[in-house]
């Protein structure tokens, strides 16, 4: 009996340069989801930003969505849309997540899925994939590589 390989999704088949932000300023979390909810409705104008921030906040309030790899997954399932949305930012000083301090935001990844069952499972999928990507030294190479495009380039390269 052999041992299944995890399903990888490719990441940065979700973005486009405009969605990848390189966070450089003092900026708090809740900011930092405002702006990446800001990137994804600059892509998709039909969509209401300020209902989609709402949707994300209160599913933050829930359980914090911050790894101790450094990574942040803001998420949510929305009934308006058919396919998924994404934005990322890499902050080269690190923010304090403000439910647990002692956790460390250096990559914030912002996802949002259609909530039809159908798109579940791939949902589940793009988690397990970002937490198995987001590793501190992957993190730390896409900080250094500085800006969007570049950063895409490695999302959509070999991990």
């Amino acid at each position: 009996m052999s041992v299944k390989e995890p399903y990888k999704f490719n990441l940065g088949s979700l973005l486009s340069p405009a969605e990848i932000l390189v966070e450089r300023g003092n900026i708090t979390k809740t900011a930092l989801i405002k702006k990446l909810v800001e990137a994804v409705c600059k892509q998709e104008p039909k969509l209401d930003g300020a209902d989609i921030l709402a949707q994300v906040l209160k599913r933050e309030e829930g359980i914090s969505t911050t790894l101790d790899t450094g990574l942040s997954i803001p998420h949510a399932r929305l009934e308006e849309i058919t396919d998924f949305k994404a934005a990322l930012a890499v902050l080269p000083s690190a923010v304090a997540d403000p439910v647990n301090p002692n956790l460390s935001i250096k990559a914030m990844f912002l996802f949002l899925s259609p909530a039809k069952p159908v798109f579940f499972q791939r949902h589940l999928q793009i988690l397990s994939s970002l937490a198995e990507t987001f590793k501190p030294e992957f993190i730390d190479e896409l900080i250094a590589l500085g800006n969007p495009e570049k950063i895409l380039a490695r999302l959509q390269g070999p991990r």
